[in-house]
């Protein structure tokens, strides 16, 4: 009870900062300018595999660099309220105020992909009317996306509170660059070690499972399979890991700040 009304004041919070804004207007903007992209796409058996690469490629590297713009602004508003004062003099226990950050962080997130990639199949499937969706395919690497982008914002948050808004944007674009890096062939063998590159190789698996795929890609239909299921645990079970471990780690680390020290 304490954690929901908690995650609900750090919300309502956010009125009138850029942080709201964002996680309103993102979701709804870029899957119209990707229906609007692809408009000149052929409506044949590569249609879907071609709007998924393109649709989860790009969320799966821009995430990265969102989610530290998100949890930097947010942590922004509570150094401007008198240097973190509300939270080191809060009432509320320092594990539900740590915890109440990171889980409205992911809760917006979890909505704000959800909404994004239903806005993007209900356009397709109204505006291409001849074009075969599996939509239980692009849900799950909606799924699989913010699944990899979990540690990342538990490892933002650390910094934001500790460092700020500036080391975070950093880290942030050093990261995405990385993901831009490890999406392609030179990530093949070390990209579940490399946290920036989760969501969007996740989030690219199961477009090995649309029909017409070994087919575009002149593959074998078990060799893609067993590939699927290969890079699956090779990445899901590190990221999840690595989320708990992270959330704490947070929370043992918060429980004993004091602050930002001077010279930070």
């Amino acid at each position: 009870m304490y954690l929901i009304r908690a995650m609900r004041s750090d919300w309502i919070k956010t009125k009138k900062t850029a942080f709201r804004y964002i996680v309103i207007l993102v979701p709804i903007l870029f899957p119209l300018l990707v229906l609007t992209y692809i408009s000149n796409y052929k409506l044949d058996y590569t249609f879907q595999i071609r709007v998924y690469s393109l649709y989860f490629e790009t969320v799966g590297i821009a995430i990265t660099m969102i989610a530290a713009i998100l949890t930097g602004i947010n942590i922004m508003g509570e150094e401007s309220a008198g240097e973190f004062r509300g939270l080191r003099t809060s009432p509320i226990s320092r594990t539900t105020i740590y915890l109440s950050k990171l889980l409205m962080l992911i809760l917006i997130t979890v909505i704000d992909m959800f909404v994004a990639i239903g806005i993007l199949l209900l356009g397709m499937k109204f505006s291409y009317h001849g074009a075969n969706i599996q939509y239980g395919m692009f849900l799950e690497g909606t799924l699989f996306t913010t699944i990899g982008a979990l540690f990342l914002y538990g490892l933002y948050l650390i910094i934001s509170i500790n460092f700020g808004i500036g080391p975070t944007m950093v880290i942030g674009t050093g990261g995405t660059l990385w993901a831009v890096l490890f999406q392609t062939g030179m990530g093949d063998r070390m990209w579940q070690f490399v946290p920036w590159a989760w969501s969007g190789r996740l989030g690219t698996l199961p477009i090995a499972m649309l029909s017409g795929f070994t087919k575009f890609h002149n593959m074998d239909d078990n060799f893609v399979k067993n590939l699927y299921i290969t890079e699956m645990y090779k990445g899901m079970p590190i990221a999840l890991i690595s989320f708990v471990v992270i959330s704490v780690i947070g929370v043992l680390w918060f429980k004993r700040w004091e602050g930002r020290k001077i010279h930070q």
